[in-house]
């Protein structure tokens, strides 16, 4: 099974929200006992660890809802082509989809920050208790500075490899693909790969789910079909894509928000990599 760092960090995000969101209320709770007491040392260390559940929780739910949340079709397009679906969206009307590196890569970073930021006073409170006093009670919130850490880290590494690649966009030869027929185009990268570079490319038909509502809702990807292959960047960089679909695949579809037909082509050359959403549909017959 392939993992993704960044979507094992976020997934890790999205399954914590809620349970962080009332770990901050109880440590509010905490913290306002023990400043009432006058232990200003516990109310900080609880305080710190209110800010961090607080913000990590409430982050993680906004990021799970704008995670599920499909890309609204143009009503201007959507009328104009009331029979060609994959035409509705601004990107697949021109032909052209763009990753969402930049964004990503600044979602994370804000988070890993506003997170770090809010746990630091822990690194030094619960250590410096534990070892004057032999009061262990703190030093299990640990874990969240280290979380923090963490996300940072793989925050700056997408922003090194934008850095390095900038963003990428897959200009397809045809649209939309179509089942039982081909899925074809080229990635080209802001910052192109060398020529020569074996870049691995799969294409996923996945149903995306999407249950309960506010503080508890979940997304989940299961895979419905795929398909890898082996390209090759050529002398200007670009990464030829060719695939075949197979004729009983399910077409992109958007009508049910709680359990939309996904197509996402994804693109891995060493430190590179990239995700399109892209349509795939069936055409006459």
């Amino acid at each position: 099974m392939k993992t993704n760092p960044e979507r094992f960090v976020l997934g890790f995000i999205k399954f914590f929200g809620t349970p962080l969101c009332i770990a901050a209320f109880l440590a509010a709770m905490v913290a306002v006992t023990r400043a009432r007491e006058g232990n200003w040392e516990r109310a900080a260390l609880a305080g710190s660890i209110a800010l961090a559940c607080g913000g990590a929780g409430f982050g993680a739910i906004w990021w799970v809802r704008f995670y599920a949340r499909a890309v609204d079709p143009s009503e201007r397009l959507r009328t104009a082509n009331p029979d060609a679906p994959w035409m509705w969206r601004e990107d697949w009307a021109a032909g052209e989809v763009r990753t969402s590196a930049r964004r990503d890569a600044n979602r994370l970073t804000v988070i890993a920050i506003a997170w770090c930021v809010a746990t630091f006073p822990i690194l030094f409170i619960a250590p410096h208790r534990a070892l004057r006093g032999a009061d262990y009670f703190g030093l299990p919130s640990l874990i969240f500075p280290l979380i923090g850490i963490v996300m940072l880290l793989w925050a700056m590494r997408m922003r090194r490899r934008l850095g390095e690649y900038g963003e990428s966009r897959f200009a397809m030869a045809s649209v939309p693909g179509q089942i039982g027929g081909a899925l074809t185009g080229s990635i080209h990268v802001d910052k192109p790969l060398a020529a020569g570079q074996q870049v691995a490319l799969e294409l996923e038909c996945i149903n995306r789910t999407t249950r309960g509502h506010w503080h508890n809702l979940t997304v989940w990807d299961r895979t419905l079909w795929g398909s890898e292959q082996t390209s090759m960047s050529d002398s200007a960089g670009s990464i030829p894509v060719a695939f075949m679909i197979a004729p009983d695949c399910r077409p992109t579809d958007d009508s049910n928000p709680e359990s939309r037909i996904v197509w996402r082509l994804s693109a891995r050359a060493n430190e590179y990599r990239a995700e399109f959403e892209v349509p795939v549909f069936k055409v006459g017959g």
